[in-house]
Order: structure tokens, then C-alpha cells, then sequence
């Protein structure tokens, strides 16, 4: 094979690579984040907690990986524009996921702090569902370490990737907007369609 045609190559599985992971962080991201809105609600418990953060392991593991691939891609002689312009759009849409997955960390901190675990029991947000009355006065009482702990962690790991990436790449987010891409010929199939644009290929983000 050609060396042009290895480099071609090369090219679109990082970009299907980098797509791929993408769509799998946004649905471990949104799967953490209607965890997270369930906080201190008449549905939280130990085991939804748990689940949380198992959510949250998922979702900054597959980070982890995506912003290795993307930089090794954006730091090497690009195969083509196309394959440049679909790494930096992956780059920067990468960021707003990793940046709306920190706010909800935030809130999940915040809302372990208002309804904190006692006997292993959670103090919950009365919503009218399970009776009448004000919430219970036991949410006021502090978080247990572990958690607090463990939500510190999870933080300043996602803080540290985000100024990672920031440094690592000079990519200014008002570079992309949204705009109609077209399907690659090669991607024929169902599979390899979502790989390349995801489950909204069409309308979709290009850099400027």
C-alpha cells in the first residue's frame, strides 16, 4: 500500500475511533447526569449512589482515552483537511462534554452536602409523592467523608483534563459552528455512519 493511502487510512480510523468514544462518553454522561438529578428526590437511595459513581468512573475513563487519540491525531501531520477539520470539531465538542459533565459533578456534590447518608438511610426531598410535610431537617447534617471525598476526586480529576486540553491543543471553541456535513462515500453502512457523525450526522458542528 502507498504510504498517501496508509496515511488516508491511518486518518479515518482515528476519526471513527474519536467519534465512536464520543458517542459513548455523551451516553455515559447523560446516564450520570439523570442520576444526579435524582438526588436527595424521593427515588435516591444507597444503590443509586453507588450507581452514580460507577456512571462517573465510566464516563472519566472513556475521557481519559478520547483525549489521548485526539491529541496524538492533532499533533501529526494531518492525511487530509477533512480528516483535520473532523479531529478539531471531535476536540471541541469533546470540551463541552467534559465541561457540562463537571457542572454536574458540582451539583451532585452540592446535593450530598444538602441530603447527606445517615444509618444508611438517605434524608430525602419530600415531593408530594410519599406524604404530606416539610422535608426532613436530617438533610442538614454533614456529608460522610467517603463521599465528600469521593466527589472531590472525581472533580479535580475532570478539572485537570480540562486545563490538559486547553494547553494541549489551540483549538477556540468559537471556531466551530453548526453547520450540513456530508457522509463520507465510504460510509455506507449503519454502523460506520454513526461512527462518523454519530447519531445526528446531517446537521452537525464544523470549524470555521
Amino acid at each position: 500500500m502507498a504510504p498517501d493511502r496508509r496515511n488516508v487510512c491511518r486518518g479515518r480510523g482515528a476519526v471513527r475511533t474519536c467519534a465512536t468514544a464520543q458517542i459513548a462518553l455523551c451516553k455515559a454522561t447523560a446516564g450520570h447526569r439523570q442520576l444526579v438529578l435524582q438526588l436527595g428526590g424521593s427515588s435516591d437511595s444507597p444503590r443509586l449512589r453507588e450507581e452514580r459513581r460507577r456512571r462517573s468512573a465510566e464516563a472519566r475513563g472513556l475521557s481519559i482515552g478520547l483525549r489521548r487519540v485526539l491529541l496524538a491525531g492533532l499533533r501529526q501531520t494531518p492525511a487530509s483537511p477533512l480528516e483535520q477539520q473532523e479531529l478539531e470539531r471531535l476536540w471541541v465538542l469533546f470540551l463541552s462534554a467534559l465541561e457540562l459533565f463537571l457542572q454536574d459533578l458540582y451539583r451532585a456534590q452540592h446535593l450530598c452536602q444538602l441530603f447527606s447518608m445517615q444509618g444508611g438511610d438517605v434524608a430525602p426531598l419530600l415531593t408530594g409523592l410519599g406524604g404530606w410535610g416539610l422535608p426532613s431537617r436530617r438533610g442538614g447534617g454533614p456529608t460522610q467523608p467517603s463521599t465528600t471525598q469521593c466527589l472531590e476526586e472525581e472533580i479535580e480529576q475532570v478539572r485537570g483534563m480540562l486545563a490538559e486540553m486547553e494547553s494541549g491543543a489551540n483549538i477556540p471553541p468559537w471556531t466551530v459552528e453548526a453547520t450540513e456535513t456530508a457522509q463520507p462515500a465510504e460510509t455506507s453502512g449503519t454502523t460506520e455512519r454513526a461512527a462518523w457523525g454519530g447519531p445526528c450526522a446531517g446537521y452537525c458542528c464544523g470549524v470555521l
